[in-house]
């Protein structure tokens, strides 16, 4: 009797710790943080990658015909303005004032999801005409998100609508990785992470693979929109907040 008993205590202790959860979906906002920052993350680094400086000096007008119907389109065009400027162009308000055309497209902008769970998924059982639900009992779980951005860009004369330039097409992805070890977690990690973390505070990672990803090293003739940079000298009552 106190054997079985003993088993009993046991198995409800074992399914105690399987069964704890954690969520990270949670959001006061129409889309979470976390997506947020994978996005924009993913065009920032896709825009950075994209060496401009072949149309430094020239009038350019960034048309985007093909991103209207994009979500984030406004974001993606201002770090592509951003870019343009941070590659000494002069961007022109106007079609008929410009010297270039730069045409924008985007073939994905968006974010996807897996999940794998070691353990017995959440599943509905029916026991004499009524059904129940037996909640996940998971060993461990991974979820992983994903920003992805497919961007490229082409350059032509206005008057005359000669070829100059194309980009290529740069795909990025940004990723968040949440994992939960017999219920306890998420711990965290991804390149919106500044390093490891549980349930949203930093830790330390026990497993060196979790370590975020290194951001890409520089690459000649691309500017790096993520660093603080003087383009020009700043007139001396405006460097000096005082008035001239």
């Amino acid at each position: 009797m106190l054997h079985r008993r003993l088993v009993v205590l046991s198995a409800v202790a074992v399914l105690l710790a399987i069964g704890g959860c954690g969520t990270t979906r949670l959001s006061d906002s129409k889309r979470t943080a976390t997506e947020q920052l994978l996005i924009s993350g993913a065009i920032e680094r896709a825009v950075m990658r994209i060496d401009m400086q072949s149309l430094a000096g020239q009038s350019v007008y960034l048309d985007a015909p093909c991103m209207d119907d994009v979500n984030d389109e406004k974001y993606l065009a201002s770090a592509l303005r951003h870019q343009l400027l941070a590659s000494d162009c002069r961007l022109a308000e106007k079609r008929e004032d410009a010297q270039v055309i730069v045409e924008a497209r985007t073939g994905a902008i968006g974010t996807d999801r897996n999940q794998l769970v070691l353990g017995m998924p959440s599943t509905s059982v029916t026991v004499q005409g009524n059904e129940t639900s037996v909640p996940e009992l998971a060993i461990a779980k991974r979820s992983e998100q994903r920003g992805v951005v497919r961007l490229s860009l082409c350059a032509y004369e206005r008057d005359t609508g000669r070829s100059l330039w194309q980009s290529g097409v740069e795909n990025v992805a940004s990723h968040s990785r949440d994992r939960w070890y017999f219920g306890a977690g998420p711990f965290q990690d991804g390149e919106i992470h500044n390093g490891p973390e549980f349930a949203g505070r930093p830790s330390k990672s026990l497993f060196a693979k979790d370590q975020p990803e290194e951001p890409p090293q520089a690459v000649a003739g691309v500017i790096d929109l993520s660093k603080p940079r003087y383009f020009f000298s700043l007139p001396r009552c405006i460097s000096s907040n005082s008035c001239c």
